[in-house]
């Protein structure tokens, strides 16, 4: 078994089952001795029982406590359903009549949910069965008995009381199966759940180790060399490590990868860099919206590059709140007014695709402090 977040859960799992098994023993006793006066049958069976139980439950008590994953040990699981099995199966012989409570009602589902922690949830439901075949077996043998020098009535009678206890035993059946299916498929779920978060985290570290080494580098390389092939190369290599870090598509449709490549023809035409940051929560796009936003992104980083001689763009895209998209597309250059902008594109190319969206665009671009423009749609 995997080690880490994903042992830990399954530790707190086992621990949990653990807790759950002594209470059930507990209150198993509490029946056994409230039922004393029923047990004319065979009185040391059900203490033979109720023994081999508390063993148990001792034993995977203290490994609880020193090594839980102990627990999933094939044999000692085998071992507590095989107890559980007996508990159903025997029950009937180690009373001498009806009794109001079954001595292995509760206690046995503690093996069956951590059959679904070992095997998963077919396992689960399968070792869950296996328990509850017990009682079934039980009830239906004493369905089977025959009623030699028994009144009519009588016989009547307990024909209704072994008719409700299969009943009754095939619901235990059921709800043993259905338990430790279910604790099994919970499991897996949980296991991949901690994996993905795991793999989530470690990317992550190695983003930040990346971006706080490598990528800085690459950066002093493009900036202080007079080589215009490392430039290059090192632009190059920047771009690519970008793209592999942090170029996962978004939730967003293809948005994300058209707002980097409209990024990627900015910096090869203007050897400038362009960040493009996509919130993980943006809402899928339909397709005109797409294109009307890319295209837009893709003017202004154009008139950024060419007008305001910018040497570093941000692109950002999250969603407003009112069920919109925002776009923002930031640059360093020398800015210019709303004025101005609309003689170098900004009229057909960016309010006229957005526009035809039903979208709406802003524009702060005063002298000396670079250029935003701004898009909803």
């Amino acid at each position: 078994m995997p080690g880490g977040r994903e042992d830990a859960l399954v530790r707190s799992l086992l621990i949990g089952i653990a807790a759950f098994r002594w209470l059930a023993w507990g209150w198993m006793a509490i029946v056994l001795v409230v039922s004393r006066d029923d047990l004319e049958g065979r009185p040391w069976l059900a203490y033979l029982l109720v023994g081999a139980a508390l063993v148990i439950t001792v034993v995977t008590g203290f490994l609880a406590r020193t090594d839980p994953l102990r627990l999933l040990a094939t044999a000692l699981i085998v071992a507590e359903l095989t107890v559980g099995f007996a508990l159903g199966a025997c029950d009937d012989w180690a009373f001498a009549g009806p009794h109001p409570q079954s001595l292995g009602s509760v206690w046995p589902l503690a093996g069956v949910l951590t059959a679904g922690v070992r095997w998963g949830g077919r396992g689960g439901a399968i070792a869950g069965a296996v328990v509850g075949l017990g009682r079934l077996f039980a009830a239906l043998v004493e369905a089977s008995n025959p009623t030699d020098d028994v009144p009519a009535a009588d016989q009547i009678d307990k024909l209704h009381v072994t008719a409700a206890s299969v009943v009754q035993a095939s619901s235990s059946f059921v709800l043993y199966a259905l338990a430790g299916g279910v604790a099994g498929y919970a499991t897996v779920k949980l296991r991949e759940a901690e994996r993905q978060v795991s793999m989530v985290q470690a990317s992550e570290e190695v983003a930040r180790t990346l971006h706080d080494g490598v990528l800085q580098t690459l950066a002093v390389v493009q900036r202080r060399s007079d080589d215009p092939d490392l430039v290059r190369l090192a632009h190059d290599q920047e771009r690519d490590l970008r793209d592999y870090l942090f170029g996962i598509e978004p939730p967003g449709g293809e948005l994300g990868p058209r707002l980097r490549e409209a990024a990627a023809r900015f910096e090869d035409h203007f050897e400038g860099r362009a960040q493009v940051v996509v919130a993980d929560d943006l809402p899928k796009l339909s397709d005109d919206r797409v294109e009307a936003l890319a295209g837009a992104v893709s003017e202004a980083l154009t008139n950024a590059g060419k007008h305001g001689g910018a040497r570093s763009v941000t692109v950002y895209a999250e969603p407003d709140g009112d069920g919109r998209v925002f776009c923002s597309i930031k640059d360093d250059g020398a800015g210019f007014g709303p004025d101005t902008a609309e003689g170098v594109g900004l009229t057909s190319s960016i309010r006229g695709r957005v526009g035809n969206v039903g979208g709406r665009v802003e524009v702060d671009g005063n002298p000396g402090r670079g250029t935003e423009v701004r898009l909803w749609v």
